[in-house]
């Protein structure tokens, strides 16, 4: 008898579980990243000072945003269009030099391991990038990678990203690895 009990209510609690985490996670000021792009697992965020390395939670502006929804690489969200946050490494800052290239991405003249930019995307579909070439990062934005260089949709492919959208800065608390290898697995350069 106390199995078929149990069994019976296995999705209250699993939503009152659901529900726990969100509460925590917000009380705390915690977010989960389940994207591919970054490690996978718990991150803290604080509020957002500007420098290359940080970890970044941001939203797309209107036309990236809209392409990452239709081709479902952003899920529903708190963004003001309605699409999630994205978490990435700063790569490059204003005043920082940039060149995108067939090779990857270089900041002041160092090339990023692992940044050539894909053709398409892992369904096969044809990704798109900002002219290859050279620019000053200006001031109000910056440039962004993911740590898993093969899976990540990022500044190589939807450009700069205002700095009125960043949100927070994103401190990991418990994550389980993306690698900065996995694209030289798929055959990228390192």
């Amino acid at each position: 008898m106390p199995r078929f009990a149990l069994h019976r209510k296995w999705p209250l609690l699993l939503l009152a579980g659901n529900g726990a985490i969100a509460f925590v996670s917000h009380a705390f000021e915690l977010r989960i990243n389940t994207t591919a792009s970054m490690p996978l697992g718990l991150y803290r965020t604080e509020p957002w000072h500007l420098a290359r390395g940080a970890w970044t939670v941001f939203c797309l502006p209107g036309e990236q945003a809209r392409l990452g929804r239709d081709r479902t690489y952003l899920r529903r969200g708190p963004c003001p269009d309605g699409s999630q946050e994205l978490l990435k490494e700063v790569a490059a800052v204003p005043g920082d030099s940039v060149a995108l290239t067939a090779t990857g991405l270089l900041v002041n003249g160092r090339l990023i391991p692992g940044s050539r930019p894909r053709a398409a995307d892992r369904g096969g579909r044809t990704l798109s990038h900002p002219p290859f070439g050279g620019r000053v990062v200006p001031p109000g934005e910056v440039w962004v990678l993911g740590r898993d260089r093969c899976a990540s949709w990022d500044s190589r492919y939807f450009g700069p990203v205002p700095l009125d959208h960043v949100r927070a800065m994103a401190i990991p608390v418990l994550t389980f690895g993306a690698s900065l290898d996995a694209c030289k697995a798929a055959g990228d350069p390192p």
